[in-house]
């Protein structure tokens, strides 16, 4: 039965990454063209054998903020509520009474996670390329 157990288990996930399918490597240049050392590999990988998962690179949201001035009793009080331009609202004061708006248009920069000097989880790809899966947060990461 426990053997059953493991067979069903191995066929799940069998084309799955796990830990025999990735590596370990240092991230050597960071934002500017980008090089990381696998562990045990003699020489660095360049910027053009790299390809990084999304959510490691900077990304920028474009976002409306309204500006709305109100009355707490006799005091003037202020709130910014963005709009971002997938329409969620994000407010930081809650209005009694409502005076003269502005808006601003712009953007969100989410900077990066990645320093030089991460430990990084690497699976190799075709072509003596790399996928960065991001930061190994285990042991001395």
């Amino acid at each position: 039965m426990l053997n059953d157990a493991l067979k069903l288990l191995k066929e799940q996930t069998k084309d799955r990454i796990d830990a025999r399918d990735t590596e370990r490597a240092t991230l050597r240049n960071w934002p500017d063209s980008p090089s990381i050392q696998v562990d045990g590999d003699p020489e660095p990988y360049p910027a053009e054998k790299l390809v990084f998962a999304e959510y490691l690179l900077d990304r920028e949201v474009k976002a409306d903020f309204v500006v709305a001035e109100y009355l707490e009793g006799d005091e003037a009080k202020g709130s910014v509520t963005g709009i971002l331009a997938d329409g969620v609202v994000y407010e930081t004061g809650e209005p009694y009474k409502q005076g003269l708006r502005s808006s601003l248009r712009g953007k969100l920069v989410i900077p990066s996670p990645l320093q030089v000097g991460d430990r990084l989880i690497v699976s190799r790809l075709s072509g003596q390329r790399y996928y960065v899966h991001g930061k190994d947060v285990g042991g001395n990461g």
